[in-house]
């Protein structure tokens, strides 16, 4: 292939090579990575995540699933699902992110049951975590 030599921003390139050490990627490759993945979504009709963004995604641990998509599709079945905070949203969001097969609308609700239960345990540890804190000044 023919090469040709391009500027990087100068306040780009810490970050750069920063994310490409967290991926695993030669900076020149994962900038080159980053190009493709952004023209490819230029080219694509309706959504498209690029593949660099996937890969971070899946090493970062977060959900592949975007909430407010999630959010229009699920509020059909179960129209009190934007009442939710952020938190809760996104222990729902993980785990329909992790779910195989089909999806069902009780199963959607059984997973915002299980994300209320979840959200409540992280606000009755914060709590408890404060109390513990507020001991020891």
């Amino acid at each position: 292939m023919r090469r040709v030599t391009l500027v990087l921003r100068n306040d780009l390139n810490d970050l750069v090579i920063e994310r490409a050490a967290e991926l695993g990627q030669n900076p020149n490759n994962f900038v080159n990575l980053c190009v493709e993945g952004i023209l490819d979504a230029m080219d694509a009709p309706g959504n498209f995540d690029p593949p660099i963004l996937n890969l971070y995604n899946r090493v970062k641990g977060r959900t592949f699933l975007t909430s407010k998509t999630v959010m229009s599709l699920v509020s059909v079945f179960v129209p009190e699902v934007y009442e939710i905070d952020n938190h809760e949203r996104q222990f729902l969001m993980e785990l329909v992110d992790k779910h195989e097969g089909r999806m069902t609308p009780e199963i959607f609700k059984a997973y915002c049951k299980m994300a209320q239960r979840m959200n409540m345990e992280r606000v009755a540890h914060e709590k408890e975590l404060k109390r513990l804190q507020s001991k020891g000044r």
